[in-house]
C-alpha cells in the first residue's frame, strides 16, 4: 500500500509530465522517454546534467526557444499560473472519477495498445473501458447526411451491437450520433472520441447522452479537459477512432468531409474499410464512397442484405488481432 509520500510524488510526476507536454510543449520523445520512470519529476532535474535534459526536451526546430524554457525548470516556481492550471486539473479528475494516462503506464486499458507510444501520449476517460470493448468497430460519415442514410446508418448499428461489437467513433453531428443512436437502442456499449475537452462536450447538444455512454463504455479524449475544439484535435480523434477499431464504416461524405482522415489512418493501420452503397453515386455525399471503393474498401449492399459478410470480416480481424497480441 502507498504510502502519502508516494502518493504525493506519484501525483506529482503525472502533473509534471502533463506541464511539460502541453503547457511547455518540449519534445514528446524525450518526455516519454525521461518520464518512463514513474519516480521521475522535475525537482529532480538539477541532479542530472543540464546537457542531458536539454537533449531529451528539445528539438531541433524550436532549439533556442525551447533552450530557454527549458533553462527555467531549474528555478521553476509550482504557484505560476501555467502550472497551478494543470495541478488544478489533475485535483479535479481526481475528484471527478476522470482517468489520466500517460504513455507507458502499465495499467492502460487494452485498447490502446494497439497504439504507438508516441500516439498515446496523454488519454483521458471518462467511464470504463474492457477487454470485450477489443471487439469494435466504427461508423463515421458525414454531419449533414440524407435521411435514408440515416435509417440505414441506425440499423447497422443496431446490427453490430447486438452482436456484441462496441462503436467507436467521433461523437459528431450526423452519421456518428445516428449510429451511437442506434447502439443505444438496443443498450450497447459506446466510445466516444472526443476533439474537445472531457469537461467541454462537443456538440454541445449532444451533452444529454453523456450519462449513457459513462454507464455503457466511455468518453476519451487526448485534449486537456477544459479545451476547445480546433483543426488539429479533429485529425487526432479520427486518428483515435481508425486505430482503436477493427474496422471503419464509412456512410455518406463530401469533398469537404473529415472523413478522409478516418479513412487514411485507417488505412495505415491496416484495418479492413467498408462503404455503404448509396442511392446515388452521383450525390456529392458519395464522394468520400467513391475513394473508398476504389480503395478496396467493402460494400455494404444498399438493402443491407450481406451484414452478415461484413460482421465475418471484423470478427477475422479480431481473431488476427488476438492472436497478433498473445504471440508478442
Amino acid at each position: 500500500m502507498k504510502n502519502d509520500y508516494d502518493l504525493f510524488v506519484e501525483k506529482r510526476h503525472l502533473i509534471d509530465y502533463i506541464y511539460l507536454l502541453r503547457a511547455l510543449k518540449l519534445s514528446k520523445p524525450g518526455i516519454i522517454k525521461l518520464f518512463k520512470d514513474p519516480k521521475i519529476t522535475i525537482s529532480h532535474f538539477k541532479d542530472f546534467e543540464r546537457d542531458k535534459i536539454v537533449k531529451y526536451l528539445s528539438t531541433k526546430k524550436n532549439y533556442f526557444k525551447n533552450y530557454e524554457k527549458i533553462e527555467k525548470l531549474f528555478t521553476l516556481e509550482y504557484c505560476n499560473e501555467n502550472y497551478k492550471r494543470i495541478e488544478d486539473m489533475v485535483n479535479f479528475c481526481e475528484l471527478n472519477d476522470i482517468k489520466i494516462y500517460k504513455a507507458y503506464d502499465n495499467k492502460i486499458p487494452k485498447i490502446f495498445k494497439n497504439l504507438s507510444v508516441n500516439n498515446r501520449d496523454l488519454i483521458f476517460i471518462k467511464g470504463s473501458i474492457l477487454d470485450l470493448d477489443l471487439k469494435s468497430y466504427s461508423i463515421c460519415g458525414s454531419r449533414t447526411p440524407t435521411p435514408i442514410a440515416l435509417q440505414k446508418t441506425r440499423k447497422i448499428a443496431r446490427y453490430l451491437s447486438s452482436n456484441n461489437f462496441t462503436l467507436i467513433n467521433g461523437f459528431a453531428r450526423g452519421i456518428d450520433i445516428e449510429a451511437f443512436k442506434g447502439t443505444a437502442d438496443v443498450n450497447g456499449r459506446y466510445i466516444a472520441i472526443l476533439a474537445s475537452g472531457i469537461e467541454n462536450i462537443y456538440p454541445p447538444e449532444h451533452k444529454k447522452f453523456v450519462k449513457y455512454i459513462v454507464n455503457n463504455g466511455a468518453l476519451v479524449s487526448q485534449r486537456l479537459i477544459w479545451k476547445q475544439v480546433n483543426k488539429l484535435s479533429l485529425q487526432i480523434r479520427n486518428r483515435l477512432s481508425a486505430k482503436l477499431s477493427l474496422g471503419t464504416i464509412f456512410i455518406e461524405g463530401n469533398y469537404k468531409s473529415g472523413t478522409k482522415w478516418q479513412l487514411k489512418f485507417a488505412k495505415e493501420a491496416d484495418k479492413p474499410i467498408f462503404y455503404l452503397e448509396p442511392e446515388n453515386w452521383d450525390n456529392p455525399n458519395s464522394h468520400i464512397l467513391n475513394i473508398v471503393k476504389n480503395e478496396g474498401g467493402h460494400k455494404i449492399n444498399k438493402d443491407l442484405s450481406n451484414l452478415d459478410e461484413i460482421k465475418s470480416i471484423l470478427e477475422k480481424k479480431y481473431l488476427d488481432t488476438n492472436i497478433h497480441r498473445r504471440n508478442k
